[in-house]
C-alpha cells in the first residue's frame, strides 16, 4: 500500500481531495493531509511518503521547496503540482526538477487521479526492478569486512570503543562511527516460511537495509550471535533537522527514532514480498556517553524480540526508550498464553482509539503503539479479529458522535472535531453515509422524541 500525501494551504481543498481519494475504490492509498509545508514536513519526519500532490504557491515555503524538503526524506517519492496559475516560470522549474505532474486545479479531479495513478504504475515499476536486481544478486554472498564486524561485536559486548579504535590492529581502519557523538545500533530478528542458509538470508537481509537507508547516517553492520546489527550514527545536517526549536541545541532524539521506524517499514515490507521473511527490529537509546550500556542494552533488545516472537506476533519494531516495564513482565514465558496475548495487542489497540478519537489514528501512530510495522498491524488486526481496522476506527467515531449529540449541547462543527474530523462537511457526508439521514436531522429527531415524551407525560 502506497502512502498519498496531500497538501494545500486551503483546507477545503485539502479535505475535498482527501474525501474523494478515500471514497475512489480505484485506489490502495493511507490518505494523509497538511494544510502546510511546515505540516507536511512534520509528517515526512514521521512517515514513509510514496506520492506528494502539492499546491505549488503557499505561503512561508513554495511547494518546489517543499518537494526538496521532502525528497530528502523520502528520495524515491513521486510528485505532482497543483495550481490555480499558468505561470512559466513555476512550471519551468518544476519541468527542471523532474517533477511527474503539473496540474491546474480548474482541470477538475480526473487528471488529478490520472496523475496519481501514473505515479504509482511508476512506483510499482521501480519496485519490481529493483526487486528483480535483489533477486539476481541473492545468488552471491557478499562477504563482510571481517575487521568492522569485529569491532562492532567487540563495542556491542561493552568494550571502550575509544581504546578500541586506537589499537594497532585497527589502524588504519576507515570506521565510519565517532565515539563522541550521538549514535546508536539496531539489531535485527529473522524468521523466514522456508528453511535456508542462515547466513545467505541475513546478507540479504543486510543488502535491503542498505539499500533503503539514506545517505544522511553512516552504518556499520555486523553479525552478532546469528542476528544482523547495525551501528549507525546520524549526520550533523540530519541532527540539525531534529532539534527541538523550543530548546536551543537540545536534539530531538525520539524523532531520529520515529524517523526511522519509517526507514524500517520500508525494509521489512521489501524483505517479506522478496525474501518470504519477517523481520524484526530492536533500536537502541542513544550510545554518546552511554558506550557502556551497549551490552546491558543488547540483552534486553534481544529478549523483547525473542518473547514477541513466543507469541507469534511478527514483523515488530521495539524501542528500547519506550520499554514499558509492565508490559515486558507479561512476555516473559508463561506469563501469559499466545491467545491471552492476542487478546492484550487487540486490547491495547482498541484503547489507543478510543483514547485519540480527535487526534492521529493513523496506522503509523497505532502500529507505534504496540510496535508493529504499520502494513503488518493492518493484517493482523484483520486476521485476529476478522474485521477492517479502518472499519472499527470509523464505527468508533460514529458511536462517539452519536453520545456526544444525545448527551451534550456542542455544536455539531465542535462534535465534529471531537471524533476527528478537521471538515465539517466531511464529517455530514460521512455521517449521512453511515445513517442515512445527516447529523442535523439526527439531532432534531432526538430533540422531537424529548418534547413528545414530556408532552404525553
Amino acid at each position: 500500500m502506497y502512502r498519498l500525501l496531500i497538501v494545500d494551504d486551503e483546507p477545503v481543498i485539502v479535505n475535498g481531495l482527501v474525501q474523494l481519494f478515500r471514497e475512489n475504490d480505484q485506489f490502495e492509498l493511507d490518505v494523509c493531509k497538511a494544510y502546510s509545508a511546515k505540516e507536511a514536513i512534520e509528517i515526512a519526519k514521521k512517515m514513509k511518503l510514496d506520492i506528494l500532490v502539492s499546491d505549488i504557491r503557499m505561503p512561508q515555503k513554495s511547494g518546489l521547496q517543499l518537494m526538496d524538503e521532502i525528497l530528502y526524506y523520502w528520495p524515491l517519492c513521486r510528485v505532482i503540482f497543483l495550481t490555480g496559475y499558468s505561470e512559466f516560470d513555476y512550471v519551468h522549474e518544476a519541468i527542471r526538477k523532474n517533477v511527474d505532474n503539473y496540474i491546474l486545479k480548474t482541470e477538475g479531479i480526473d487528471p488529478i487521479f490520472e496523475a496519481v495513478r501514473e505515479a504509482t504504475n511508476k512506483l510499482d515499476t521501480e519496485n519490481r526492478r529493483r526487486i528483480q536486481e535483489e533477486q539476481a544478486k541473492l545468488h552471491f554472498e557478499i562477504a563482510e569486512p571481517l575487521l568492522r564486524s569485529e569491532l562492532v561485536d567487540r563495542v556491542l559486548n561493552g568494550e571502550p570503543i575509544h581504546k578500541l579504535l586506537s589499537e594497532p590492529r585497527y589502524e588504519g581502519l576507515n570506521f565510519h562511527i565517532a565515539a563522541d557523538r550521538a549514535a546508536f545500533y539496531l539489531i535485527g530478528r529473522i524468521e523466514c516460511k522456508e528453511d535456508g542458509n542462515t547466513r545467505t538470508l541475513i546478507a540479504s537481509v543486510q543488502r535491503a537495509f542498505r539499500n533503503y537507508l539514506p545517505a544522511s547516517f553512516a552504518c556499520e553492520p555486523a553479525v552478532m550471535e546469528e542476528m544482523p546489527i547495525w551501528l549507525l550514527q546520524p549526520g550533523e545536517e540530519l541532527l540539525a533537522r531534529f532539534q527541538n526549536p523550543e530548546s536551543a541545541g537540545e536534539l530531538n532524539w525520539n524523532g531520529i527514532t520515529v524517523y526511522m521506524r519509517g526507514i524500517l517499514e520500508l525494509i521489512q515490507n521489501e524483505c517479506e514480498e522478496l525474501l518470504g521473511a519477517s523481520v524484526s527490529f530492536g533500536i537502541s537509546g542513544n550510545l554518546n556517553g552511554r558506550w557502556d550500556t551497549a551490552r546491558q542494552q543488547f540483552e534486553t533488545l534481544r529478549s523483547m524480540l525473542r518473547g514477541r516472537a513466543l507469541l507469534d506476533q511478527k514483523m515488530v519494531i521495539v524501542d528500547i526508550e519506550k520499554k514499558n516495564m509492565h508490559e515486558e513482565a507479561l512476555y516473559e514465558r508463561g506469563r501469559m498464553q499466545q491467545d491471552e496475548m492476542k487478546l492484550f495487542v487487540i486490547d491495547q489497540i482498541h484503547r489507543y482509539i478510543l483514547e485519540h478519537l480527535s487526534g492521529d489514528l493513523s496506522l503509523t501512530a497505532i502500529a507505534e503503539e504496540v510496535h508493529f510495522n504499520p502494513s503488518y498491524l493492518s493484517r493482523y488486526y484483520k486476521q485476529m479479529t476478522g474485521h477492517n481496522l479502518l472499519e472499527y476506527i470509523q464505527t468508533k467515531r460514529l458511536e462517539g458522535a452519536l453520545h456526544l449529540m444525545r448527551e451534550t449541547n456542542l455544536k455539531l462543527n465542535e462534535i465534529a472535531a471531537r471524533v476527528g474530523f478537521d471538515s465539517h462537511s466531511y464529517f455530514t457526508t460521512f455521517f449521512k453515509k453511515k445513517m442515512g439521514i445527516s447529523p442535523q436531522e439526527y439531532r432534531n429527531a432526538g430533540m422531537s422524541s424529548i418534547v413528545g415524551r414530556q408532552t404525553s407525560q
